[in-house]
């Protein structure tokens, strides 16, 4: 009898192993099926960051009293999310924090909160979110201190910049190099990351945030780039450019022709435009842990790597080499995945599984930054909650796939949650892989 139970036992484990293993391709998503969850092994708590962004001009006025902060928060905890990034220098360059340095916001063009905050708003969330268990991350927009549209922010107010913002080169004209503080159609006015006092000074807003909040998990830069492609042809930067490269520039066509292509300056400037974002995260790395070494550095950027030489943000791992025409040999050494402890992998797109478009999605996203960060760093999947509006299936099928697939999830933001009431789909989400 005991044999004939262990033929039928050893039968039925076999029929159910067919059965597990065949199932994985049935899914016309490809990959697993989305709506099984993740199956934890006996005795195994997964714990994952399940952060939510909020954006500082989208809550201005929704978050202007300490008793909506208290509400929202709790709202967080019962979705699941354990830890928020807490925009406090937005790209107007006015703090949300107490700042020694920088102005604080008080208003945005028009908008004033209805509330006027005599008190701490960084220092507020970090006290009222530790209650919940929640950790706060401060994110800055490293190189924005001023907003186009309203003319308002300290590069407005202070010539010490004048010559130090990013400049574009109009239709590829030498002669036509103008000023991002002019253009209403950038979102931030943004300085010039190759500049030494340019580094120094966002180095010093970093120093500030982590010596007054030692609470603070970690600082998040956001906006740590140039602008655009066609960012950065002042004259102060072809003299970085030339310092760099020991190239003498005669004609900024070397580096991008007239006709729009590629100069014979073009590799060697890509490689000192990543470098100098490079640079730059590493001197805030630095100056950070040697406050609190234990405090994280975060850093958010578009998941599609291939467009980031373009912004000078190679987020890859110094191990990796890439091919192309715009690299050198030596681009790899622009690396900056090992001076992150978290990247915050940018997956915002519209179609979330590989199997609805030839474009990109957060499956592809989440399921392929690896080849390049190699393990330096943590990454977490983010997604832009916006472009799914009410649909509560891609919701749910995005959060999962990042939790899924990397060391944690990012929703921006908590207007669009608000706006959208996101909140059950974004927990049923986080469900299906933490129990």
């Amino acid at each position: 009898m005991k044999k004939t139970l262990s033929k039928i036992t050893c039968c039925l484990l076999l029929l159910l192993l067919f059965a597990a293993c065949s199932g994985k391709n049935d899914n016309p998503n490809g990959g697993e099926e989305p709506d099984v969850p993740v199956i934890d092994r006996p005795g195994e708590k997964v714990n994952k960051p399940v952060q939510l962004w909020i954006d500082a001009h989208a809550n201005f006025s929704r978050l202007s009293s300490k008793a909506n902060i208290t509400t929202y928060l709790k709202q967080m905890k019962e979705t699941g999310f354990n830890e928020i990034y807490l925009d406090v220098k937005p790209g107007i360059g006015h703090a949300l924090y107490d700042s020694d340095i920088l102005p604080k916001l008080t208003n945005w063009g028009s908008e004033t909160p209805p509330i006027n905050r005599g008190w701490d708003y960084l220092g507020f969330f970090i006290e009222e979110a530790e209650k919940l268990d929640i950790s706060v991350i401060a994110s800055i927009s490293a190189l924005g201190y001023g907003v186009p549209t309203l003319q308002e922010g300290p590069i407005y107010k202070d010539n010490r910049w004048d010559g130090k913002t990013q400049m574009e080169m109009i239709g590829n004209n030498p002669n036509n190099i103008v000023d991002i503080r002019t253009q209403t159609s950038a979102n931030t006015a943004m300085l010039n990351p190759c500049l030494a006092e340019v580094q120094t000074f966002v180095v010093s807003i970093v120093e500030e945030i982590v010596t007054k909040y030692p609470k603070l998990k970690g600082i998040c830069l956001d906006y740590c780039r140039w602008f655009g492609a066609y960012y950065g042809f002042s004259d102060a930067t072809m003299a970085a450019f030339e310092v760099y490269s020991g190239e003498r520039v005669t004609n900024r066509n070397d580096i991008i022709t007239a006709t729009n292509g590629v100069g014979p300056l073009y590799t060697k400037w890509i490689e000192f435009r990543s470098m100098a974002i490079t640079n730059l995260v590493t001197n805030i790395r630095s100056a950070v842990k040697a406050i609190h070494p234990s405090m994280e550095i975060h850093l958010w950027a578009d998941g599609y790597w291939g467009s980031r030489y373009q912004l000078g943000q190679n987020w890859a791992s110094k191990k990796y080499t890439p091919s192309g025409y715009a690299y050198t040999d030596t681009y790899s050494k622009t690396g900056l995945a090992d001076q992150m402890d978290v990247f915050s992998l940018g997956a915002y797109r519209e179609h979330v599984w590989k199997s609805e478009t030839s474009e990109g999605t957060v499956e592809g996203y989440v399921t392929s930054y690896s080849q390049y960060t190699m393990g330096d760093c943590k990454v977490c999947g983010s997604i832009f909650s916006y472009l799914y509006g009410s649909n509560k299936t891609a919701i749910s099928d995005a959060v999962y796939l990042c939790l899924k697939n990397t060391d944690g999830v990012m929703v921006f933001d908590l207007s669009h949650v608000l706006n959208y009431d996101q909140w059950g789909a974004i927990k049923e989400g986080v469900g299906r892989v933490i129990k």
